[in-house]
């Protein structure tokens, strides 16, 4: 284990043990990306050990596999030449290092595919979790591919599918109604995307109040705080506390080991 991930989870396990299986999900935004590079199995396989949840990004090469990786140009996650994803094979896509730009230490990490992805989670995941899958670019084949893969490794219950098209949305619920459909909500458009009637988790842009949250969950909906991004605003530790106290499911951020460190806090100031 990387060295940066094992301080990681050494000082984040003492937040661990206040949290019980009611608690909110952190949900690490593609992974611990402040700790270990972006959309690695090393981002990810640290999230499990620490019991959070992560958001993934996920994008399909020339030939048709599924891969997960946030840009579309290969240069800043990689030592690859300014070029799409979709323009290079499988192979060639593996041969590239993921890792060396974030720290020397993940030299050779690999851009993985989804079904590798699929295959960590299943192996390493040891408590009830939140894998948001960040749609960016499939195709129609990409489509059906991932309902398979998401059927071969048991994954819908604790996974859903968002920041897609409402056509895309649509048509990969017609292919299973099982997978669930996320998608990005303001307080001004709660009331219009419940009436929609087909999406399954609501991932709140404004820090939710109790009362919205009781108004979704008892429509059964799965109610997420989407604070993702970095700098001062997104680590305002008074929003993660007012979006705890209002009963959400789990948080989309970027800071998790310090989310989880201040809702520790507001648990032992309730008990």
């Amino acid at each position: 284990m990387k060295p940066t991930i094992a301080f990681v989870i050494a000082i984040t396990c003492g937040a661990l043990n206040y949290l019980s299986a009611a608690e909110p999900i952190a949900i690490a935004h593609r992974g611990l990306l402040r700790h270990a590079p972006e959309n690695t199995h090393a981002a990810f396989a640290a999230c499990l050990e620490l019991r959070m949840g992560f958001e993934l990004d996920i994008r399909t090469t020339s030939d048709g596999h599924l891969v997960v990786i946030h840009d579309d140009n290969l240069v800043r996650t990689t030592n690859g030449p300014s070029k799409s994803i979709r323009n290079i094979t499988l192979a060639e896509a593996k041969e590239l290092d993921a890792g060396s730009w974030f720290d020397a230490a993940y030299a050779n990490e690999r851009i993985p595919t989804f079904e590798e992805t699929c295959e960590l989670i299943k192996n390493r995941k040891h408590r009830p979790t939140v894998i948001a899958l960040n749609i960016k670019d499939i195709n129609l084949d990409g489509e059906r591919k991932l309902i398979e893969l998401r059927d071969k490794y048991g994954m819908f219950e604790y996974s859903f599918a968002f920041d897609q098209s409402e056509e895309v949305s649509k048509r990969l619920k017609a292919l299973d109604q099982r997978l669930r459909i996320g998608q990005n909500v303001n307080r001004g458009s709660i009331k219009q995307v419940l009436e929609k009637n087909f999406i399954d988790v609501f991932l709140l842009s404004d820090t939710p109040t109790k009362a919205e949250v009781e108004t979704l969950h008892a429509s059964g909906k799965q109610v997420l705080f989407n604070y993702a991004g970095s700098g001062p605003q997104r680590r305002n530790t008074q929003a993660w506390r007012q979006a705890y106290d209002a009963g959400i499911d789990g948080m989309l951020t970027d800071y998790p080991t310090m989310a989880l460190e201040v809702w520790r806090e507001v648990r032992k100031s309730d008990d």
